[in-house]
């Protein structure tokens, strides 16, 4: 439906294709109620709680950090306090950080914190304002108070806003947790285009995880580990890869029209994760890397890349890790060892100097102890899709991208495509370890995992995949 210029989806052609999908019965139900996208929909934002049954006399609770955001000549949040408060009771939470100049971090403090100023303004709804961690933390809190939920995106960039997790700091770790759909999510181009140009090209960056992580998700299916993979979705996620595709270029100028493709990408993406109750149709190896580039920053109070730039760069060096484990697969004297599992004793060591009570440490541990358990009690079958590999190959060619198309979507957007290019730069040592020890950090089999049990994750491979990164970046 088209109110003016602004449009309210309901997302019914969506569930009708999820629901006579050939995987239906595995796929869960879209939670979200609809999406108002279009130039003044944030406008609209009364109208949108009364679609929601919250009438003008509930009391209603904007959640918000303190970064200013842009919206023609003034700030977002003025807009929507002021929209929220021309019907309804309006009270302020702004979420919290140790300086006024420190990123927000969804670890335990600040979310717990979060839930006890809202539950003490006892809204019966929530409008979340701001990118991925605010949102992040909104959903939770949402879950938390079982509020009607409405969430104000004002970047495009990252695929989080339209799904029903929240990837949280645990004891240090980056974690994927449950939280709550929203029940409604705003997508305003005279908002989300006029955010920092860095943020855009960190949307593009995070978007284009899909391949690597839809090629890992295959994996996972087809060794067993993870039987939940979907076609249905992969496709629904790439409807417009080849618009994306022509507008790469205007993405990196931050114009509307460009940044308006990308943001209902990443807005499908966002519900492909919440209908597959995981993240894996957009996060595998690229984000165990950038996570882990993440945690080290977080560990040392360091500042980092923003996280879309850094799975971006690191899905063009899955790209090509996938690429020399296929040529090693084809060659047919790819062999699985079990002494190539990694122990505990192993996973405490690549983690300890992040944390020195050990519990971050232990955290991973706790989540690769549950792979490890499982590989070992299914050689045969991964020594099987090894032994087999042609029968795959199609499948993954078909799922992934050359690392050189992933670069160069990023070159059209000026986006960085080596870790070099990212700002800040990250020391190269931290590099290289996050890319050995990034499948130690959670319970997904990925490639990387299949590289390190082939013996083809050597340090020399390691030094091979990234200079032929650097390469690609020249």
């Amino acid at each position: 439906m088209s109110t003016g210029y602004v449009t309210i989806d309901d997302l019914s052609e969506l569930r009708e294709l999820l629901h006579s999908s050939p995987e239906a019965a595995s796929l869960l139900k879209i939670g979200l109620r609809e999406v108002v996208s279009g130039p003044g929909a944030i406008d609209t934002l009364p109208q949108i709680l009364l679609r929601l049954d919250i009438d003008a006399s509930a009391r209603i609770t904007v959640f918000s950090d303190l970064t200013p955001k842009r919206y023609h000549d003034t700030d977002v949040l003025d807009v929507v306090l002021d929209a929220v408060r021309s019907s309804n009771k309006v009270e302020h939470v702004i979420v919290a950080t140790e300086r006024s100049d420190s990123a927000v971090l969804a670890d335990e403090a600040t979310v717990a914190g979060a839930i006890t100023a809202v539950r003490q303004t006892t809204p019966q709804a929530l409008v979340s304002v701001g990118s991925g961690t605010v949102v992040d933390i909104g959903k939770v809190i949402a879950n938390e108070l079982s509020l009607t939920h409405v969430v104000v995106q004002t970047a495009a960039s990252v695929n989080g806003f339209a799904d029903d997790q929240s990837v949280l700091l645990v004891s240090g770790v980056k974690r994927t947790t449950p939280s709550r759909w929203p029940d409604a999510l705003i997508v305003d181009p005279d908002v989300v285009a006029l955010a920092p140009l860095p943020m855009t090209r960190s949307g593009l960056g995070d978007q284009l995880s899909m391949f690597s992580a839809s090629a890992d998700w295959y994996l996972s299916d087809a060794v067993g580990f993870d039987t939940s993979f979907s076609p249905t979705l992969v496709t629904m996620m790439r409807r417009d890869l080849d618009q994306l595709v022509k507008v790469s270029r205007d993405l990196g100028r931050g114009e509307s029209v460009a940044v308006g493709v990308l943001a209902s990408c990443l807005t499908r993406g966002g519900i492909a994760m919440g209908v597959a109750g995981r993240t894996a149709p957009s996060s595998g190896t690229e984000h165990l890397i950038s996570h882990l580039l993440e945690m080290h920053a977080d560990a040392l109070h360091e500042p980092s890349a923003s996280h879309g730039s850094q799975v971006g760069v690191a899905s063009v060096v899955a790209a090509i890790i996938w690429q020399r484990v296929r040529d090693r697969l084809l060659s047919g004297d790819a062999e699985v060892s079990a002494e190539n599992v990694a122990s505990r004793i192993d996973v405490l060591s690549a983690f300890a100097h992040l944390d020195p009570s050990g519990a971050l440490a232990e955290e991973c541990w706790a989540a690769y102890e549950r792979k490890a358990t499982w590989v070992h009690l299914h050689l045969d079958d991964i020594r099987r899709i090894v032994r087999e590999w042609p029968k795959h190959e199609k499948e993954v060619d078909e799922l992934s991208k050359p690392a050189d198309f992933i670069a160069s979507m990023l070159k059209d957007a000026e986006a960085p495509v080596s870790f070099s290019q990212l700002e800040p730069v990250p020391d190269p040592e931290v590099v290289e370890w996050a890319l050995t020890k990034g499948h130690l950090m959670r319970d997904r089999f990925c490639v990387q995992d299949l590289a390190v049990l082939i013996g083809a994750w050597s340090p020399d491979d390691v030094a091979a995949v990234l200079f032929e990164l650097e390469e690609l970046a020249k």
